[in-house]
């Protein structure tokens, strides 16, 4: 069971607005929206979603749910800055890198001043 009822009631009152107001703007009585902010009823996922619009909220921030990032990758300052500063450069650069770091890997050594053209005929990469 979802438990956003102080969630609910604080969103409410910091527009400043009465439990009829939202009840109005979902559509629901005054006492089953009061239900919703007392815990004694659940909203069901179409009241939710209305709720996050009303709010201009998403449901997971409505609903305090967090996505676990147990199997994300996490990156260093550095890897962070080097994402940033490759995605900065124009198209045909971010390839001639992309060429050189797969075909250094692949080969377990460096191709420094190889042409991208000659990197991508090595790794058999189609121009």
């Amino acid at each position: 069971m979802i438990h956003i009822e102080n969630k609910l009631q604080y969103l409410r009152e910091l527009r400043d607005w009465k439990q009829q107001d939202v009840a109005d703007a979902l559509g629901v009585s005054r006492s089953t929206y009061a239900n919703y902010e007392s815990g004694r009823r659940a909203p069901d996922l179409s009241i939710l979603m209305n709720l996050a619009d009303i709010y201009g909220i998403s449901l997971d921030e409505l609903t305090g749910h967090k996505v676990k990032q147990a199997n994300s990758l996490q990156l260093t300052n550095q890897a962070l800055r080097l994402l940033k500063s490759f995605n900065q450069l124009p198209l045909h650069a971010q390839e001639w890198y992309i060429a050189h770091m797969a075909f250094d890997v692949k080969e377990k050594h460096y191709a420094l001043g190889m042409q991208p053209a000659t990197v991508a005929d090595k790794m058999d990469i189609k121009k």
